[in-house]
């Protein structure tokens, strides 16, 4: 093997990651319209039928276990990184002391959650701003979430599989069979029963399991080399991915003060039919989130193939690409979501809901440079470089926390406040901090990525005032006028962005993701 920056002696995954691109790519996006779709029409279904109060106890629910779901993605983190390592040089005794070592952490983490998850479902009541008579259901609620997080954390060391063998359609066909199943327990039990929260607590568990049932099935079809064996397990495996998970874990904390203390802080300040509005809202930031993670995911395999056989240049290549196609995609769904936002609000979830659209901008404006930046947190994890990230992330996530308090309670900001802390924290750390870091690492200078940022955020600023602008000479008052000049506009800006944001470089990148993947 030879260190980062010398000749690479033979890639076998890396070459997999190229010729499975596109089809990769394909399925990540065939599972985000599914899940876009269902989640456009199951958000409004349940606040139809439980009210908005309600539904705000399944966002905080989320938002709270949010905090137990760290350890999944600090030990999937760490997993990823060893087992690619492992299996990219061939060492199928390694990947074997890798495996087992994280399964035997992933059941030591459940039986760690247990008690905490138990005493905050038994508390719930008594510490958030609950809709009355809604106590022992809601109890139950977040209960069934926590399980979902246990189920997701013994999925993490499976699931690891198919993102390293490149097979996302298997993936992809597991996560939505998971949504799908959710929601449609729901939706069934909603026709022959009165609406009920217990009804969407069964839909969690029953999803959580179909979930790490096809995770197991998959890692038994795709790494057969794999096997539970308990005499496997290895203390200095123990060692490496206790350390790389320990300092993933402070990055996810920080991560989450910075990301999902919004729900928490709004119940406590204001009240539960508060907490629905702004819950409401919070879907397309995580639809937007979840979109970029499952076409960003693919180059986490194709980064680390390309580390473990020392080839730095492939990095580059792949992280400013990356960037840039990132951010200028992202400047679309974005930019339109700013510019439109109060016709979309008025048509999903009634006139009530109007006044939300500065509230949505400030929650999804900045995602189009923030989340062009989730190609460099692989190249950290790749150089195990996690520990300055993290702890970076965990004071600017207190910041976020206090930045917020105080826009409410002193600056008159109302919800909005704590939107705008968020905006204004995550920028500093994705834009400013995580961005001159990566460049480092990769011996590129410190402002290497800020020209590539700077497309993607001029091009959601653009169409955002396209579409507002549009939008009063011409009101869509249906879903089909909205479709209309959001496909206009998608249209414009997809001519202007190929001729003017991207270079030649970028063009033939684009066609030669359409002949065979991504060629890094």
């Amino acid at each position: 093997m030879h260190s980062p920056g010398g000749a690479p002696a033979s890639a076998p995954l890396a070459d997999v990651a190229r010729k499975r691109f596109v089809i990769n790519v394909g399925s990540n996006i065939g599972y985000v319209l599914l899940n876009t779709a269902l989640m456009v029409w199951y958000v409004p279904f349940l606040v139809r039928h439980l009210g908005v109060a309600a539904y705000g106890m399944i966002a905080l629910a989320n938002a709270l276990v949010a905090y137990a779901g760290i350890l999944t993605t600090s030990l999937d983190v760490s997993i990823s990184r060893f087992l690619a390592i492992d299996l990219n040089q061939g060492d199928a005794a390694g990947a074997n002391r890798t495996f087992n070592t994280a399964l035997w952490l992933s059941l030591a983490a459940c039986g760690i959650l247990l008690p905490p998850l138990g005493i905050a479902t038994y508390f719930f009541p008594l510490l958030f701003n609950v809709p009355p008579g809604l106590a022992l259901a809601t109890q139950f609620l977040l209960a069934s979430v926590g399980v979902t997080t246990l189920a997701a954390i013994l999925s993490g060391s499976f699931g690891v599989s198919s993102l390293i063998t490149h097979r996302f359609d298997l993936r992809n066909i597991v996560r939505s069979a998971t949504s799908l199943s959710r929601a449609g327990l729901v939706a069934l039990c909603f026709l022959f029963w009165p609406t009920s929260l217990w009804y969407v607590a069964a839909g969690f568990i029953v999803s959580a399991c179909i979930g790490l049932a096809g995770d197991i099935l998959i890692w038994r079809s795709l790494t057969p080399q794999l096997h539970i064996d308990r005499c496997n397990i290895d203390r200095h495996k123990f060692r490496d991915l206790i350390g790389l998970s320990g300092w993933s874990t402070i990055n996810q904390i920080g991560f989450l003060l910075l990301m999902q203390t919004d729900l928490l802080i709004v119940n406590k300040m204001f009240d539960a039919e508060m907490t629905g509005l702004y819950g409401s809202v919070l879907l397309f930031p995580a639809l937007i989130d979840t979109m970029t993670a499952t076409v960003v995911t693919v180059l986490s395999p194709a980064i680390m193939a390309h580390f473990a056989i020392g080839d730095i240049v492939g990095m580059r290549r792949i992280a400013s690409r990356a960037v840039k196609l990132l951010g200028i995609g992202l400047a679309l769904p974005i930019g339109l979501l700013c510019g439109l936002g109060r016709p979309l609000l008025i048509l999903w979830l009634g006139p009530r809901f109007a006044e939300l659209d500065l509230l949505l901008i400030l929650l999804v404006g900045h995602m189009s440079v923030n989340l062009a930046t989730r190609p460099l947190s692989y190249v950290l994890m790749a150089y195990n470089r996690v520990k300055v990230q993290g702890l970076v992330t965990l004071a600017l996530g207190a910041v976020n926390v206090a930045l917020a308090i105080a826009f409410v309670r002193w600056g008159g900001f109302g919800v909005r406040g704590v939107a705008a802390a968020a905006a204004i924290v995550w920028t500093i750390r994705n834009a400013v901090l995580l961005s001159s870091y990566a460049s480092v690492l990769l011996r590129l200078p410190w402002s290497a990525f800020y020209p590539p940022l700077t497309a993607g955020a001029l091009g959601t600023v653009s169409i955002a005032l396209v579409s507002r602008f549009v939008s009063q000479l011409w009101w869509p008052a249906s879903w089909m006028a909205l479709g209309v000049v959001a496909t206009a506009i998608a249209a414009a800006y997809g001519v202007v962005a190929y001729a003017i944001s991207l270079n030649r470089s970028d063009r033939d990148l684009l066609f030669s993701l359409l002949h065979g993947g991504f060629h890094g």
